[in-house]
């Protein structure tokens, strides 16, 4: 009697453990930071975050007296940089504002330089609140901007 009420105990742990609903993936499996410091104060960081398929998102940020004066964003699926591919990644098309991946990043790494990586704030899908950044950067950016958090933190 004791065994089946044990096992069924278990049983119903077991079940509830597999009963979440929640079917997102774990977006990171891997971050990697790299920071360097120069005499007068400037600073560059990088930072790697690799979602669980693999995609690899990159951001190296350079800051003089700690405000960001450079960022490079990419983003490297199937081995192939969404920048390199320019047009040739077809987004265009597909773009509400009819833009390229290329175009909107470059946007998103303006506004950064402009008005700081706090200043980016995501809706709960990854994508930008603001008016005048959803103007130019549709694109998802929670993997992008997991990345510049990381560099920047540095």
């Amino acid at each position: 009697m004791n065994k089946k009420l044990i096992l069924g105990t278990l049983s119903l742990f077991l079940l509830a453990g597999c009963a979440s609903n929640d079917t997102k993936k774990e977006e990171t499996t891997d971050e990697s930071v790299n920071t360097t410091t120069d005499e007068a104060g400037g600073a560059q960081s990088s930072a790697e975050v690799t979602d669980a398929d693999g995609n690899v998102t990159k951001a190296d940020i350079e800051k003089e007296n700690g405000k960001i004066t450079s960022i490079t964003i990419d983003q490297i699926k199937d081995g192939s940089s969404k920048k390199e591919l320019g047009d040739d990644y077809k987004m265009k098309e597909a773009s509400s504002i009819g833009k390229e991946w290329y175009e909107q990043v470059k946007y998103l790494e303006q506004f950064i330089i402009d008005n700081g990586v706090d200043a980016v704030k995501l809706d709960k899908d990854g994508y930008a609140e603001d008016e005048d950044l959803k103007s130019g950067c549709t694109i998802n950016l929670t993997d992008i901007m997991e990345a510049v958090k990381e560099a920047d933190a540095k």
